[in-house]
C-alpha cells in the first residue's frame, strides 16, 4: 500500500463519517426543532440527498450488488 492510495481511503472514510454525521444532525433536527413552513421542502431535498449519498457509502463499503453468485 503506497502512501497515496492509504490517503485515498482514508479521505474516503473521512467524507463518509461526514455524510453519516450530516444525516444524524438532520434527522436530529427533524425530531428536535420546528422547521418554517417556507422551509421544509429544501430541507427534505436536503436530506434526500444526504440519504441518497448514504447509499453510495453503503454500495460502496458493503459492496451489495457484487456478491451474488452468478450461478444460482
Amino acid at each position: 500500500m503506497t502512501f497515496a492510495s492509504r490517503n485515498v481511503g482514508a479521505a474516503r472514510a473521512g467524507i463518509a463519517t461526514l455524510i453519516l454525521f450530516l444525516i444524524g444532525m438532520g434527522m436530529a433536527a427533524m425530531l428536535a426543532v420546528t422547521i418554517p413552513e417556507q422551509n421544509k421542502d429544501a430541507f427534505l431535498m436536503l436530506i434526500g440527498g444526504l440519504n441518497t449519498a448514504m447509499g453510495g457509502i453503503i454500495q460502496f463499503y458493503f459492496n451489495i450488488g457484487s456478491r451474488r453468485s452468478a450461478g444460482g
